[in-house]
């Protein structure tokens, strides 16, 4: 009650049913003088702060982001050294042999935007193996012992879609890109069911305290999926959970017979996320002209042709395919593929990740080809400066939502977490502004490509709902009952840098408070 409602002016009052007809959606949204409040119904008093639909978070990695948050914090840190300190740290207490992991570094943010190397690690980590991963999760950093471990030597071949770096020695220099990772994560031990489901939980807790209420999962396994069904059939799952299935296991969702929609309320399967090439920060984002600084233009994670065949197979078998795409080439050739697959399973969603680094004339296909755009806004800023410094007069094309939308396109906001925060109003605060935290630049980042607060609330509702086919994100009586409130009415803000002292007070998911601000 004493509630702004969002999309309701003149409202004040929201309840959410608890009988077992409408359990867990909204019963009434009007006027406190004409609700009919049950007996022992508790009642929480907004005292006049902004409710909203809860946010839902279009590209996560949830399983990655609670182990993350046991790895050693990389995000960030303005140097090599300070990078290898902290893993010093790690290595104090940890036991001899022990895997060291971490996350979040980013050679663009340090002193001449050199990748480091092995000989960094094995300084500080002679016996531990040590395996840290980059900000953009498209690189890997290790030690000789992870190297050793993995039996990676100057002699190995890279796997398709993926590099090792070779130093000025011959040998592994400790970068190993995209599919590359996999030699050493192959040789890590692997994590116990309950591991799995203690980091599950944990990043579930971290997305309620941050009005979270739903997440389209990517990538998810076979341990993250069995991990999420086992809490889901415990009656533990509180998120809404949309799992989009690894493509390197797509036969044996195939021949599981899963498909899209197949699930319950809570944990349903969204589609199958694919790969059609690296990221911007390791250099393997493909693009149709060379980086400046390497000189060559990334590269496709498996050929075209592959990518087509998988896409047909999936849609083929009732699996909608989400396409990670950063550069401008990898965008052009998935919409090419999902233009020639367009008349295979019409029913089916189709979606872009990322769809960071775009041609002018492939805006307008996502509105064409009924292309989602499931984009991150939070990169947007945090990308920019590497974005000028590789991309030069291309980087007017990047991060383009402002163009999408007048296009017509559907647009939906994430985080990519682990890579960036999964805050949502960070995310809001980005794309309306396309400034960081600390204001810069004064006026944004190709403020062209800034959108209004409204679009924004709707791409991290309204919008993620529709393209996961579920019930619409809104606070109307029949709704699901997923709720957010927050201390600040973001939508009313003369600054909208303002957005950033905006708080999370309560989360509801269902009707049932998942998360509550101790300090309002």
């Amino acid at each position: 009650t004493n509630a702004r409602i969002h999309g309701s002016p003149g409202a004040d009052t929201l309840v959410a049913a608890d009988d077992a007809r409408v359990r867990g959606r909204i019963a009434f949204v009007g006027r406190r003088d004409d609700a009919t409040i049950p007996a022992g119904a508790r009642t929480i008093d907004a005292r006049g702060q902004l409710l909203l639909p809860g946010f839902t978070d279009s590209h996560v990695h949830l399983l990655a982001t609670g182990v993350a948050m046991r790895s050693v914090d990389l995000k960030a840190v303005p140097s090599v050294d300070e990078a290898v300190r902290r893993v010093a740290d790690r290595v104090a207490t940890a036991t001899p042999g022990e895997w060291i992991t971490g996350d979040g570094w980013d050679q663009n943010d340090w002193p001449g935007a050199a990748f480091p190397t092995r000989h960094h690690l094995d300084r500080v980590a002679p016996g531990n193996p040590v395996l840290l991963n980059h900000a953009s999760r498209h690189a890997v950093w290790v030690n000789t012992p992870a190297l050793r471990a993995a039996g990676i030597t100057a002699a190995t071949p890279a796997p398709e879609g993926g590099a090792i770096d070779i130093g000025d020695d011959g040998e592994p220099s400790g970068i190993l890109r995209d599919n590359a990772q996999r030699l050493v994560a192959a040789a890590m031990p692997r994590p116990t069911q309950a591991e799995r489901i203690a980091a599950v939980e944990a990043a579930v807790a971290h997305a309620h305290a941050l009005g979270v209420t739903a997440v389209h999962a990517m990538n998810v396994g076979r341990g993250e999926f069995q991990a999420l069904h086992a809490l889901n059939d415990a009656r533990r799952l509180t998120l809404r959970v949309r799992a989009f299935l690894a493509h390197e296991r797509l036969d044996e969702w195939i021949e599981r017979g899963v498909a899209t929609g197949d699930g319950d309320a809570m944990f349903r399967i969204g589609g199958v996320k694919f790969f059609a090439d690296g990221a911007l920060g390791s250099l393997t984002a493909w693009m149709f002209d060379p980086y400046a600084s390497s000189g060559d233009c990334g590269f496709p994670l498996q050929p075209v042709p592959d990518l087509e065949r998988d896409v047909r197979r999936a849609l083929g078998h009732g699996l909608a395919p989400a396409i990670h795409a950063i550069g401008d080439r990898a965008n052009h050739e998935t919409l090419d593929i999902l233009e020639r697959a367009r008349d295979l399973a019409p029913g089916l969603p189709r979606r872009i990740e990322h769809a960071q680094s775009l041609l002018d004339a492939d805006v307008a296909r996502f509105a064409s080809l009924g292309v989602a755009a499931s984009v991150q806004p939070i990169h947007a800023t945090q990308d920019m400066h590497k974005v000028g410094r590789e991309l030069g007069g291309r980087a007017t094309r990047s991060y383009s939502f402002a163009s999408l939308l007048r296009a017509g396109a559907r647009l939906a906001f994430g985080s990519d977490t682990p890579v960036e925060t999964m805050d949502p109003l960070a995310g809001i605060h980005a794309a309306v502004t396309r400034r960081r935290a600390d204001g810069t630049p004064p006026g944004g980042w190709l403020p062209e490509q800034r959108i209004s607060v409204s679009d924004a609330i709707a791409a991290y509702t309204a919008a993620p709902a529709a393209i996961a086919g579920d019930p619409p994100a809104t606070l109307t009586p029949g709704a699901p009952a997923d709720v957010v409130l927050l201390t600040d009415d973001i939508t009313a803000l003369a600054d909208p840098m303002r957005m950033l002292d905006a708080r999370v007070r309560l989360t509801v998911v269902a009707g049932e408070v998942v998360y509550e601000r101790t300090c309002a």
